[in-house]
């Protein structure tokens, strides 16, 4: 492997940190690396030029925070932006709140095959809920740790190696399809519905429109007017709500609920290991 090419969003942090570890790990292999945070109002379009350049030994990386189940809307549209390419490695990866990893893996997966690129690997990786930032015992507290770290610079390890020695074989997408059948169906049925926004309001006598909302948003979905409008690129991060000073930003379903209906979910499915490496 020449270059690596690692694509990311990660409206919490958790996805970024995992990228720089994956970046961190390749570099120490003398790999060229080329990054591109999705959520940070970069043009994708340099990224995917240098893209359309990669060769048979280079490889892309991608990685998304798991919301509702599956993979959030700007990694999917990145997906979808890419140019078709014939057999460049790729490894998608996830970050999940201990909640259930969903379908997000394979749905960027079966991404990546559509645009040609071969599975040379996967992870998904657990970490700190990011809906739970006032809680004390959050689920996923003090993930990622040093395991998790360990266990991505291994992937990144197997993967450069692999293609070194040219015993790499495609990873069946079926390898990401984990999740139990019964459950599986209805995860899959979310990818073709519209992405549903839980209504947000503002304290007009808190708010002072100073605009962090709009500035924060990893997707240009706030906007002041004078006061916060949010359009239909929003997909619920709720980083608008967590950075805000002034609490102004009122969530129409209370953050208590979100989080017993997470503490309850992670009961339910109970799903291990939290962290994974896919071959």
């Amino acid at each position: 492997m020449k270059t690596a090419f690692i694509a990311f969003c990660s409206p919490a942090g958790s996805t970024g940190h995992v990228a720089r570890v994956i970046v961190d790990a390749l570099e120490e292999r003398s790999i060229i690396t080329h990054l591109l945070d999705l959520g940070a109002g970069q043009d994708p379009s340099p990224f995917i030029a240098l893209l359309k350049t990669a060769e048979a030994d280079d490889c892309l990386f991608v990685g998304s925070p798991v919301y509702r189940d599956v993979a959030i809307p700007p990694v999917m549209k990145f997906l979808s932006e890419l140019p078709v390419v014939n057999n460049c490695p790729a490894v998608p990866f996830v970050t999940w709140g201990g909640a259930i990893s969903g379908i997000a893996l394979w749905q960027m997966g079966k991404a990546l095959q559509e645009k040609g690129f071969f599975l040379a690997g996967a992870a998904k990786v657990m970490a700190v809920h990011c809906m739970m930032w006032q809680s004390d015992h959050p689920v996923g507290q003090g993930h990622p740790d040093a395991d998790d770290n360990r266990q991505v610079r291994s992937l990144v390890s197997t993967v450069i190696d692999r293609r070194l020695t040219a015993t790499a074989k495609p990873m069946p997408l079926s390898a990401l399809d984990y999740q139990p059948d019964s459950i599986a169906a209805d995860f899959k049925a979310k990818m073709d519905q519209p992405w549903m926004i839980i209504p947000k309001a503002i304290d007009q006598a808190r708010c002072t429109q100073c605009g962090t909302c709009e500035t924060v948003c990893p997707v240009g979905a706030v906007t002041l007017d004078p006061d916060p409008v949010f359009n239909a690129r929003c997909f619920d991060c709720f980083k608008c709500v967590r950075e805000c000073p002034e609490d102004a930003i009122i969530s129409s379903v209370p953050l208590e609920k979100i989080e017993s209906n997470i503490r309850q979910r992670a009961e339910t499915y109970k799903e291990k290991p939290f962290t994974q490496i896919f071959f």
